[in-house]
């Protein structure tokens, strides 16, 4: 429970159901006592227990730590995917089920279906989904796992049901940023980590795809892929974007808008969320759709999938813009999660 309307409309709907509920918040930041109290107030309300997991110094090393050395190799990294994975339905899942609790539910809006095995799949509104921060479950998980919030349609109905239950956070506004990045300065995050791990700053020159240098900059962490603001460099009257990141000398390549697209993808570290342990992953697949961004228009792609090297390789029957490494593929097999992986 993250003291939020979703998370506590997920309780009221699993004791609508007849399960025993408990809440649980896990404390991952300083400073989220108001938080905290929002959540065990929102359990008092509904009648269930409360816990608090202290799980802040695990989020800092497997989420904030990673986001940062993410972004210090080039990448441009996604936390919500890591944490979903290691954090909520990793640390927390095992403290839950360590306390006896057969499921483990949140507020997400996305299914789980188990007629042969555990499927992950789209939500019931196109606009809530979402299913492709949780592709990286595995079904042994996904056995435990319960998304009350799956056949829900509009926010609105989300509140209505919190209203009824008289719970105070039924108008509370949707949080839109990364929880440790609360006003969008990321690099401020990364200034931390560098001071904390004593690294130098690493600056570096802007250079076009030829080589040229065209400028200099105090660190490609700074920039992302298809970033325009804030760089103002053009090619005559063209504007030219980030279209790549060159760690091993911190060179921020600029290039015209159209070399932002590919038709072409390699992915690491896939997921089958389908595959138990060591079941053998299709080798490829076609008519499957792809996402790189969560909130992106799913494209038509064929796969392939290579078990020496572990890489997926995925034609696109249509190009996609700025698909940056450090970012995360997810394809659908049309509503179900068929695989996802991280773009290199």
């Amino acid at each position: 429970m993250s003291g939020g309307v979703d998370s506590t409309v997920a309780v009221k709907l699993l004791l609508e159901r007849g399960f025993k509920v408990a809440g649980a918040i896990m404390r991952l930041l300083p400073g989220c006592d108001a938080q905290v109290e929002r959540a065990k107030k929102a359990a008092e309300v509904l009648g269930i227990d409360f816990f608090v997991f202290e799980m802040e110094q695990e989020f800092k090393e497997r989420v904030m730590d990673a986001f940062c050395a993410s972004y210090e190799a080039g990448r441009t990294p996604n936390p919500c995917v890591v944490c979903n994975k290691h954090i909520k339905f990793g640390l927390f899942y095992e403290k839950a089920r360590s306390l006896g609790f057969d499921y483990v539910a949140t507020g997400h809006y996305a299914r789980i279906t188990n007629v042969d095995r555990p499927r992950l799949k789209k939500a019931g509104s196109a606009a809530k989904d979402q299913s492709y921060f949780l592709f990286g479950l595995a079904p042994k998980i996904m056995e435990h796992v319960l998304f009350p919030l799956a056949d829900i349609e509009t926010k609105d109905e989300t509140r209505e049901i919190a209203r009824l239950a008289g719970v105070d956070n039924a108008n509370q506004r949707d949080s839109q940023d990364i929880c440790f990045v609360p006003d969008g300065n990321y690099v401020e995050v990364i200034e931390r980590y560098y001071d904390e791990k004593g690294r130098a700053r690493k600056p570096g020159s802007f250079i076009d795809v030829n080589g040229r240098v065209l400028g200099t900059h105090g660190g490609m962490e700074r920039f992302t892929i298809g970033q325009r603001k804030g760089v103002g460099m053009t090619l005559g009257e063209e504007p030219l974007y980030v279209i790549g990141k060159r760690p091993e000398d911190g060179a921020v390549i600029m290039g015209r808008d159209e070399l932002l697209y590919s038709g072409i993808l390699k992915v690491r570290d896939v997921n089958f969320p389908w595959l138990y342990e060591g079941e053998t992953p299709p080798l490829e697949k076609k008519g499957l759709l792809v996402k790189t961004r969560s909130g992106q228009k799913t494209v038509p792609a064929s796969v392939t999938y290579d078990p020496g090297t572990g890489i997926l390789t995925a034609v696109l029957e249509k190009p996609v813009r700025a698909a940056a490494p450090g970012q995360f593929a997810v394809f659908y097999d049309e509503d179900e999660v068929f695989c996802g992986g991280e773009i290199v």
